[in-house]
């Protein structure tokens, strides 16, 4: 199997963390957030199939890159994901639930793309159009995708900046194929979890409307949510501190 690209990042006498970034980004998103995190965890920052400095997988589909991701992280840790990496880290726990002691989904939607019965969520028409202005121009949809992630938002100025920052030196080697992975319905997966969940949503989310706190509430009753009020799609940008400190309460709280 292909090997991602992985980084190790505080004591590794620490309780382990893996941390995914979301689509068209790269780990490098976790920076700011690091500092913080690495005094009580040690982290395995993973490169999404594809994205940032991981090679793109033969046949990249959501199984596939949830299998090269279990292949990549350790043995048993608690998993955190933003966005598509969310989705990603939620079906690996329902896949090895051995491996997963428990988990946050950050801004992340189970079934990103609405559905009759999943309104909460992208609607068609928008992510077909995505699709469609990625294989036209890649560079011009990426900034697109970004600039809807702070639209609206706290700090929404500083954190673009910072993210076309981040991006300015990444070449993705599967960004197209990578889009497609938010196809997937994941919702059975947080339905059969049994170990500790918390859901993170910013309030002025354009891409997970804060409205998904219901349903997935649903989905898992025993989940802890929180709303950061003012925030887009990057609660740990725009709220580090308080977003750092949530993290660490509830991960401390939860048994590897």
């Amino acid at each position: 199997m292909i090997q991602l690209y992985t980084e190790q990042h505080g004591n590794p006498a620490n309780p382990a963390l893996v941390m995914l970034h979301g689509w068209g980004m790269n780990s490098s998103i976790w920076l700011n957030v690091l500092p913080a995190l690495e005094e009580h965890f040690s982290i395995t920052l993973i490169d999404l199939p594809g994205l940032g400095q991981s090679p793109a997988l033969d046949r990249l589909t959501f199984d596939a890159a949830v299998d090269a991701l279990l292949a990549a992280a350790p043995k048993r840790a608690h998993w955190l994901g933003w966005s598509l990496g969310g989705q990603l880290a939620v079906a690996a726990a329902a896949k090895a639930p051995g491996r997963v002691s428990a988990l946050v989904m950050v801004a992340s939607n189970p079934c990103f793309v609405a559905r009759d019965d999943w309104v909460s969520a992208m609607d068609t028409e928008t992510y077909q159009g995505f699709k469609g202005s990625l294989a036209d121009n890649p560079a011009k949809t990426l900034t697109r995708f970004i600039m809807l992630q702070t639209q609206g938002a706290e700090a929404g100025r500083d954190s673009l900046k910072m993210l076309k920052q981040l991006l300015k030196e990444d070449r993705p080697s599967a960004l197209a194929p990578a889009l497609t992975l938010l196809e997937t319905d994941a919702r059975d997966a947080l339905v059969e979890l049994e170990i500790p969940v918390l859901l993170q949503f910013g309030e002025k989310d354009l891409l997970v409307p804060v409205s998904a706190v219901e349903g997935c509430a649903a989905l898992n009753a025993e989940a802890k949510t929180a709303v950061y009020e003012g925030a887009g799609h990057l609660p740990f940008i725009s709220h580090t501190s308080r977003w750092c400190d949530d993290v660490i309460a509830f991960l401390s709280g939860a048994h590897v």
